[in-house]
C-alpha cells in the first residue's frame, strides 16, 4: 500500500472517530451552554423561565454555540492529522514527482477560480457596518410588526451572504425597536428579555468572530437593572456598545430617572458607546401608553426620524450629553431630522450653543443607515461636522435589500467627498471610534 494511501486512510479514521465524538458530545454541549446561560442569569436574580419561548430561544442559542465547539474540535482534528504528516513526509519521496504534477495542475486551477472571483469581490470589500440589525425566528414571532410595517426575515447565513456581497466585512449588530420592551410595565418579564437577546447576540458573534459584533440591549426603564445588564453584556459577554432607543415606554433619554444609568456607563473603563436608535412614540394616559403618531403612515417611516430629533434634543438640553464625557454616540440615518431642528433648538438654549455643536463635532458618530447620501447628508455638513465623524450603516433588513444598492451606490457616487473621505467613511472612522473593543 502506498504511504500517501496509508496516510489517507489514518487521516479520514481520526475525523470519522471526530464526528462520532461530536455527535455524541453535541446533546452535552446543549445542556451545558444552557445550564451556564440559566446560572448566570439567576446570579443577577433572572428569571429565563417565565418567557413562554425559552425553550426555542435557549434551543437556538446552544445549537449556535455547540456548532462553535464542533467546528473548534475539527480544527484541532485538522492540526493532528498535519502532525501525522509531518511524521510521514520523509517517506513519501518517490511520490514527489507525480504529487508535484498534479499541484501544478491544482494551482493553475486556483488561479482561474482566483481570477473568477476578482471579477465579483466587491469595491471597497473592508467596509465596516455600524447599524445592522439581528431578527431570530423567536424574536420575529413575538414582534410580528415594527414600526407600523411586519418584522422582516432574518437569518444568519443569509446576513453573511449579504455582507460578503456588499463588501462588508465587519458589522455590529443590534436588536431594533422594541428590543426588551416587548411587555410594556412588566419588569419581570422585561429585565429576561433582555438577557437572552444579550445571550443570542453573543452566540452569533463567537459564530463569527472576524465578522460579528453587538450592541447590547438594556432593560429600561428600570434603571438598576439596565445598569447590571450593561456590566454583564459588555464585561462578560463582549459588547462593543450598548443600544438605547429613543424613549423607553414614553420616557426620553434625558430623563432625571436615567441619570444613575448614564453615570454608570461613563465610570466603566475606556471609552464607552451608546448607539441611539428611534422607536415608536407614546404618550401617557394614566398607566396606559398610547401610540402616538398623528398620520395615517407607518411611524418605522416617518416617526422614527422625528423620534431621533426628539430624544437628542432632549439629551442636549439636559446636558446629558455635556456630563458625561466618557461616552461617545451612534447616531443613526444622519441624525433623520435633527439636522433640520438643530438652530431652532440650540438658539434657545444659547448657553450651550457653542459646546452642543462641539460635542457633534467629536463624540457624535453619524451613520449612514438609509438612502440619506442622495441629498439628506448634506444638512449635517452645513453645520460643519467633520467628515471625519461619518460612518456606514445599511439598517438590514429593516431596510430592504432591494434599497441597498442604491444606498451604497449614493455614498460612492457622492460628490461632497474625496476618495478618501469616503474609504474613511467605509472603515477608518470606524475604526477610530471602536478601537481596540474590536480585534481588527
Amino acid at each position: 500500500m502506498k504511504t500517501s494511501t496509508l496516510f489517507s486512510l489514518l487521516t479520514l479514521a481520526i475525523s470519522s472517530l471526530s464526528v462520532v465524538v461530536a455527535e455524541d458530545t453535541n446533546a452535552t454541549i446543549i445542556a451545558a451552554v444552557t445550564e451556564t446561560i440559566v446560572a448566570n442569569a439567576e446570579a443577577d436574580d433572572i428569571d429565563l423561565t417565565v418567557l413562554t419561548f425559552y425553550d426555542s430561544a435557549m434551543t437556538e442559542i446552544a445549537t449556535i454555540l455547540a456548532e462553535v465547539n464542533a467546528t473548534e474540535t475539527a480544527a484541532s482534528v485538522t492540526t493532528s492529522s498535519e502532525a501525522v504528516a509531518s511524521e510521514t513526509a520523509s517517506t513519501v519521496a518517490s511520490e514527489t514527482t507525480e504529487a508535484s504534477s498534479e499541484e501544478t495542475v491544482a494551482t493553475e486551477e486556483r488561479r482561474r477560480n482566483l481570477r473568477f472571483f476578482r471579477r465579483d469581490t466587491p469595491s471597497p470589500n473592508n467596509i465596516v457596518d455600524v447599524h445592522t440589525h439581528v431578527v431570530p425566528s423567536w424574536y420575529q414571532l413575538l414582534q410580528p410588526t415594527t414600526g407600523g410595517n411586519p418584522t422582516p426575515d432574518w437569518d444568519l447565513a443569509t446576513y453573511i451572504a449579504f455582507m460578503n456581497q456588499q463588501g462588508i466585512e465587519r458589522s455590529i449588530l443590534g436588536f431594533s425597536a422594541p428590543g426588551a420592551n416587548v411587555y410594556q410595565g412588566n419588569k419581570i418579564m422585561t429585565i429576561a428579555l433582555a438577557r437572552l437577546i444579550n445571550e443570542q447576540s453573543a452566540a452569533y458573534c463567537r459564530k463569527y468572530p472576524t465578522r460579528l459584533d453587538f450592541y447590547a440591549v438594556v432593560p429600561l426603564p428600570y434603571t438598576t437593572e439596565a445598569i447590571r445588564e450593561a456590566q454583564y453584556a459588555i464585561n462578560h459577554l463582549g459588547a462593543v456598545g450598548v443600544v438605547l432607543f429613543s424613549n423607553f415606554e414614553g420616557t426620553y433619554l434625558g430623563d432625571s430617572t436615567f441619570k444613575p444609568f448614564f453615570q454608570a456607563i461613563n465610570n466603566l473603563s475606556s471609552r464607552q458607546i451608546i448607539y441611539v436608535h428611534p422607536g415608536t412614540p407614546y404618550v401617557k394616559s394614566g398607566s396606559k401608553l398610547i401610540e402616538a403618531n398623528p398620520t395615517t403612515y407607518a411611524t418605522g417611516n416617518i416617526e422614527f426620524y422625528f423620534e431621533t430629533a426628539r430624544t437628542l434634543m432632549d439629551l442636549t438640553l439636559t446636558q446629558t450629553i455635556h456630563n458625561f464625557t466618557n461616552i461617545h454616540y451612534v447616531i443613526p440615518h444622519v441624525g433623520g431630522a435633527f439636522p433640520a431642528t438643530l438652530d431652532r433648538i440650540l438658539k434657545s438654549a444659547p448657553a450651550i450653543y457653542d459646546s452642543s455643536l462641539a460635542i457633534y463635532s467629536t463624540r457624535f458618530w453619524w451613520d449612514s443607515a438609509g438612502p440619506t447620501y442622495y441629498h439628506q447628508v448634506s444638512g449635517l455638513l452645513g453645520y460643519g461636522i467633520p467628515k471625519s465623524q461619518l460612518v456606514y450603516g445599511t439598517d438590514y433588513p429593516y431596510a430592504p435589500s432591494y434599497t441597498q444598492p442604491g444606498s451604497l451606490a449614493a455614498v460612492k457616487a457622492s460628490t461632497l467627498f474625496t476618495s478618501d473621505e469616503k474609504s474613511a467613511i467605509f472603515r477608518s472612522n470606524a475604526v477610530t471610534l471602536f478601537g481596540s473593543k474590536i480585534k481588527w
